[in-house]
């Protein structure tokens, strides 16, 4: 008994330590977060990173525009290419983090980056990782 109490103890103090640098909960992005509403037509970022080490990783949340549906898509391309080279940087170069970030419209529609790739791979693959933007954007 005595035994498990001391393996449980363990494993709480690095569940804690993990959570304490960032590796186990979902963190807000401020040096990202912050640059993407400089761009135009953004209103609001609110992207954060989860995971970390050898865990699996993913970029969540939502960028919002000014922008009606026609002009959603154009509007988000620049903004991603800025978001990508981030990535690429934070995680030198290896692309298995997946994307799950979704652009909205002010007439309330929705795009999500993988729309930018064109449909032979956003249709090919459900879960999307940044690999598939770093080549899009010539950085891999």
């Amino acid at each position: 008994m005595r035994r498990r109490v001391l393996m449980a103890g363990g494993l709480a103090g690095m569940i804690a330590a993990l959570a304490g640098c960032g590796r186990l909960l979902p963190s807000r992005t401020d040096s990202l977060n912050d640059p993407v509403e400089e761009f135009e037509h953004v209103t609001s970022s609110e992207m954060e990173t989860s995971g970390g080490g050898t865990m699996r990783t993913s970029l969540r949340g939502d960028i919002r525009f000014d922008v009606d549906e026609e002009q959603l898509l154009d509007a988000l391309d620049p903004v991603w290419r800025s978001v990508v080279e981030y990535i690429f940087e934070k995680d030198e170069g290896f692309g298995s983090r997946t994307v799950l970030v979704t652009a909205h419209g002010a007439d309330g529609s929705t795009v999500e980056p993988r729309e930018l790739l064109g449909s032979e791979v956003a249709d090919q693959f459900g879960s999307l990782s940044f690999i598939h933007f770093f080549e899009h954007y010539g950085l891999a």
